[in-house]
């Protein structure tokens, strides 16, 4: 005899707990993910999703235990045994119940697909702003500095005058400069150190951003014809006092007070102190021009400051002929002038060498006009007179970032790389330091390796077409052809130029993930190519993306007037992977005999190297 009272699991789906049941996850799977979602921009801790499900979790048994018990009518919840087996309402509530649970896996499935993509993108944003802070402020928290760092902060300024900023800025790249040509030291430079003014941060916080031991930070007041400079060391690892003293001087002997704080600085580091002679006096006039031109330099990313800084160097030069320093900057603009116009190289090493030349003649160990004066050599293909002039300068200069990067561009594939790593850890903010590392690590292989340098150059220089059009081309090694595209959105260029390289940069990268934009992606390009402003830089990114949409035959014939405009852009032609593809061809190869300065192969690359114009 057979029993007609319904089996266990049949009665759980006759009252619908089993849907009940699925509703209760599905409802709290949802929930869950959103307030997952909206934990970081409520700033709500990790913790309140778990205890969230904990707490569902705890609610459970008594969620089924009422659907069991209790049936929805019309007239509300009653008891499961008042309502009548079959009752119209319990078909309804299943249906119900079977079209809210349906609406709830929708939420949650959105909601899913949704974190995902968010996750992916924060990823995605994370890795590209994984440069955002100096690579200098991503050391391991052990924190052991050599002894013999320092780092000179921007002296407060306390005149109250903010235009005069550009003085107090100047006296402390002076003596950064100074301080830096003590071989016992190594100091970190300007430019990423000029990065901490007005800064609160303690100095055991900077030491441990920058890796030094020293933390010098100082205030002038300038009055009249005389100066008062302030000064103070900071043990950066205890945060104490180690020496502070104050001086005051006519401005003419601003150079002996530097070379006083340059002594007492040596005495307190227990470190020989490189005595550079008697100290210069200086027309305050003409060096006030010098530091006007040097904030100018300093900030310059196009040819205007440049040439408004070569106008100041002449002006001091007529008030001071033999002032040295304003000969070197003028040097350098001339120089500078040549990579961020269309100055032809002929026309400007000559006015280079002229000014290096009589800047050594008053000082012969001013270190920026050895530089600039190895610059021409390395320009007019002078490699062993390059060399000696830049080792000449990181011997009276060791700290000097802008030789090591320079001497880089002279020497086989791994000594190179081993100076722009050094460049970037006295400079790491600056963004020429992280462009040659970047580049460096592309030569030799390395193109993971590169991603960061290259991330570091874009945020260093948001204004740069150039430093995106870069990463792409690294991303594009590494076969991220979609990372490549959003490259381009990292940067905000304010020239037109910078904005058709941009657009065009986008839109070829975009052609490889569609090629039915290639048409349009080569007259982009076509008319970049037929512009008659490119610097170097702009040449070299074109001849970029006609190489990467596979036009080689015209990239080749762009080629050679490129190199004779930046021969130091050509210095590693053999080893580029973005020209892989014109190897073997005879007017390729002659463009590696002469500008090549090379001399051993590249190793295998991290990554399969891809062809920049396989697609």
């Amino acid at each position: 005899m057979t029993s007609d009272k319904p089996g266990f699991f049949a009665e759980l789906k006759r009252r619908n707990v089993l849907r009940a049941a699925v509703l209760y996850a599905g409802a709290v799977w949802a929930i869950s993910q959103g307030i997952s979602q909206l934990s970081g921009p409520l700033g709500l801790a990790n913790a309140v999703t778990v205890w969230f499900l904990i707490a569902c979790a705890i609610g459970f048994p008594l969620w089924v235990a009422f659907a069991w018990f209790y049936e929805f009518t019309p007239q509300g919840f009653k008891r499961e045994s008042e309502v009548a087996i079959d009752a119209p309402q319990r078909h309804s509530n299943a249906r119900k119940l079977d079209f809210t649970i349906i609406g709830v896996m929708a939420v949650a499935i959105v909601l899913l697909l949704t974190n995902q993509l968010i996750l992916h993108r924060h990823e995605t944003l994370r890795e590209f702003a994984g440069a955002a802070a100096s690579p200098a402020t991503q050391k391991a928290v052990a924190f052991n500095p050599p002894a013999d760092t320092l780092v000179v902060l921007p002296f407060a300024n306390l005149s109250g005058d903010k235009s005069q900023r550009y003085f107090s800025d100047g006296i402390t790249e002076e003596l950064t400069n100074a301080l830096g040509q003590n071989t016992a030291l190594r100091v970190i430079a300007w430019d990423t150190a000029s990065h901490y003014r007005d800064t609160s941060q303690p100095a055991t916080a900077i030491g441990k951003a920058l890796d030094v031991a020293n933390v010098l930070t100082g205030k002038i007041l300038r009055q009249g014809n005389t100066v008062r400079v302030i000064v103070e060391l900071v043990n950066a690892r205890t945060g104490y006092q180690v020496w502070a003293d104050h001086y005051d001087d006519s401005l003419a002997n601003v150079f002996a007070v530097q070379d006083k704080i340059s002594a007492a600085i040596a005495g307190a580091l227990k470190v020989k102190f490189a005595s550079l002679g008697p100290a210069r006096t200086v027309n305050p006039q003409a060096h006030d021009l010098v530091l006007q031109a040097n904030a100018l330099m300093d900030r310059a990313h196009t040819a205007a400051p440049f040439e408004q800084a070569r106008k100041l160097f002449e002006q001091a030069i007529v008030l001071d002929p033999d002032y040295a320093d304003a000969h070197a900057g003028l040097a350098r603009t001339w120089f500078e002038l040549t990579q961020y116009s269309t100055l032809p190289l002929k026309d400007a090493l000559p006015k280079v060498r002229a000014e290096a030349n009589r800047t050594l003649a008053l000082d012969p160990r001013n270190v920026e006009a050895l530089v600039e004066l190895a610059n021409a050599d390395e320009a007019e293909g002078k490699s062993a007179k390059a060399r000696a002039g830049y080792e000449r300068a990181l011997a009276i200069d060791p700290s000097n970032a802008a030789a090591h990067l320079d001497y880089g561009n002279e020497l086989p594939l791994r000594q190179s790389l081993a100076q722009e790593q050094e460049a970037v850890q006295l400079d790491p903010d600056n963004a020429t330091a992280q462009n040659n590392l970047a580049t460096a690590e592309v030569d030799v292989g390395e193109y993971a390796q590169a991603v960061a340098p290259w991330q570091a150059t874009v945020r260093l220089d948001p204004t740069s077409a150039d430093s995106a059009l870069e990463l792409a081309l690294t991303y594009s090694l590494l076969h991220r052809d979609a990372d490549a595209v959003m490259a381009f959105d990292l940067v905000q260029p304010t020239t037109e130029l910078a904005k058709a390289l941009v657009a065009a940069g986008q839109l070829t990268y975009r052609s490889r993930l569609d090629p039915k934009l290639q048409t349009q992606a080569l007259a982009a390009v076509e008319a970049l190519r037929q512009r008659t402003n490119l610097d170097p830089t702009a040449m070299a990114d074109v001849l970029q993306l006609e190489l990467a949409l596979g036009q080689n035959p015209t990239a080749l014939e762009q080629l050679p007037k490129y190199c004779a405009a930046t021969p130091v852009g050509c210095n590693d032609l053999s080893v580029n992977p973005e020209y892989l593809v014109l190897h073997g061809q005879p007017a390729f190869e002659a463009l590696v005999k002469q500008y090549d300065t090379v001399s051993e192969p590249a190793p295998a690359a991290t990554a399969a190297p891809a062809s920049v114009s396989s697609h």
